[in-house]
């Protein structure tokens, strides 16, 4: 289906939206943190401690530096575009018209994905992931349907490297869905919604299971483990304290939904009109299972965060791989409706939407250009003063031990759950890991990391020092640099003063 020359063009077509939504990403290289790590990694299975071994996989195999400009976002892009057709013909469009070229703008362009698209390392695994995801739920769309059939198992596997990919597409399979089998039912009044819903439900639990025994066999390869991917999951948490979760669940969803300006710092007001539209649309233009469709919609809008239940309420949003495509189910039925006062309201705030996705992403990207320049110039700065630093010898090598953080100060917005416009200087409260790794990024090669026991032989002459950029507030003693950057000390700096106080 993908190869046929009559999807070529639309192909073309719908990469071209992608690009002019992602234009400032494909064309710069503004690393986030993170990612000064990953551009030294050599080892892929960091990917297997987090339950992801399909991002192993790609890394390992396919991608085996992610960190990289214009590939990443552009196979992103890819898996954005084949996704949609596969889901356009699985819902029966043959024929693209403006509607579909502008909603595609929402699937692939709805600002939670922003908060992924800045990792260069997770977005091009997450862009084939999505298409895993589409390419599972067009396997079983077909008429003829049985569980031991080549589609079927096709299907499975490609549900279950999806949720390999991220676990985030386990909620996403559901929610596309049950997008595809409202849409099939609005175009065909034979489809019938409670059957392909009992289909999506088999090929989620097939899925889930195959993703399952896959972890299992790669986890038997590694006995790693990561403090910050154990620390999400606390199921225990909301039998604790069920209101609390809530609480935390709808306030997300609230932000998550444009309803105030704490995720995206912009309230998409746009967004909670087209859902109203597109709910009163579902409702009025079902002919069978109107009920059914409708609830099957406004459910749609809270499986993205079923995740958040077995998180103590608090997951990141890049982890919502599912809520584009519940936001676009509903705008895609708004502007298709054949009411033409709804499909009228709905193509102006659609318009008005594409509008408010481009500011958001143009504030982020202002915020990414100043702390790339911010934290350039500062890295610069930090090594010439240390070049004239008494003891400094170009050819040795150097551990960098840094108290406190640098932080970087604008008036664009730099959003919470988010690492744009937050400078590696400050990031953990000043971390010589990662300020070293950036470091070495820029050419200053002969910069590491301290180990523990080098924080404590530091930690209280770095306490005494002046802060940056104050003259004395570089020094070097044997092999390791003395760096402080602010006043107050960091979590790891505690620990260390705690630690020489009690010797």
């Amino acid at each position: 289906m993908l190869i046929r020359p009559s999807t070529i063009r639309p192909a073309i077509t719908f990469f071209a939206i992608f690009v002019a939504m992602y234009f400032s990403e494909l064309a710069s290289f503004s690393l986030s943190v993170d990612e000064e790590v990953a551009a030294f990694r050599t080892d892929a299975s960091i990917w297997i401690v987090q339950g992801r071994w399909g991002a192993y996989l790609i890394e390992r195999f396919l991608i085996t530096h992610p960190v990289m400009p214009l590939l990443a976002p552009a196979v992103f892009g890819a898996g954005c575009v084949a996704a949609y057709l596969l889901v356009m013909d699985a819902i029966g469009k043959d024929e693209f018209t403006v509607p579909e070229y502008a909603c595609f703008a929402v699937f692939c362009g709805f600002p939670s994905w922003f908060f992924i698209v800045e990792f260069y390392s997770n977005i091009a695994a997450v862009g084939i992931g999505l298409f895993a995801t589409a390419l599972a739920l067009w396997l079983i769309a077909q008429t003829d349907f049985s569980l031991r059939s080549p589609r079927f198992l096709g299907a499975v596997a490609a549900g279950g490297f999806a949720i390999s990919i991220y676990q985030s597409f386990a909620p996403a399979i559901l929610v596309l869905g049950i997008a595809i089998s409202i849409l099939q039912a609005r175009g065909d009044t034979e489809k019938s919604v409670p059957k392909f819903l009992l289909r999506v439900g088999i090929l989620l639990a097939g899925a889930i299971l195959f993703y399952a025994m896959g972890n299992a066999i790669f986890r038997s390869f590694t006995s790693m483990r990561n403090e910050y991917f154990d620390s999400l999951s606390q199921p225990g948490f909301l039998f604790q304290h069920p209101v609390i979760v809530i609480e935390r669940v709808l306030q997300a969803m609230g932000g998550a939904y444009g309803l105030d300006k704490g995720t995206y710092a912009v309230v998409l007001w746009t967004i909670p009109l087209m859902l109203s539209l597109g709910g009163w649309e579902i409702f009025r233009g079902s002919t069978h299972s109107r009920l059914l469709s409708t609830a099957a919609a406004f459910v749609s809008l809270l499986v993205p965060f079923s995740l958040h239940f077995l998180a103590a309420g608090n997951m990141p949003v890049r982890s919502l791989v599912g809520l584009p495509i519940a936001v676009w189910l509903f705008v895609y039925v708004a502007v298709t409706s054949k009411n033409s006062r709804i499909k009228t309201a709905s193509a102006i705030l659609l318009a008005v939407a594409l509008f408010q996705f481009q500011v958001i992403q143009n504030y982020r990207q202002a915020s990414s250009y100043l702390v790339d320049k911010h934290d350039t110039l500062l890295a610069g700065a930090i090594y010439d003063r240390l070049s004239v630093t008494p003891g400094f010898d170009a050819k040795r090598t150097y551990a960098l031990s840094v108290f406190g953080a640098q932080p970087f100060v604008t008036n664009y917005p730099r959003p919470p759950d988010s690492t744009v416009g937050h400078s590696f200087f400050e990031w953990d409260g000043g971390n010589p890991w990662r300020i070293a790794y950036y470091m070495k990024l820029l050419g200053y090669s002969n910069l590491n990391g301290t180990t523990p026991e080098q924080v404590k032989q530091t930690i209280v002459r770095l306490s005494t020092m002046p802060v940056w950029p104050a003259p004395g507030s570089v020094e070097i003693k044997d092999d390791i640099v003395l760096i402080r950057l602010g006043e107050s000390p960091s979590y790891a700096n505690q620990q260390a003063l705690k630690s020489t106080a009690n010797q």
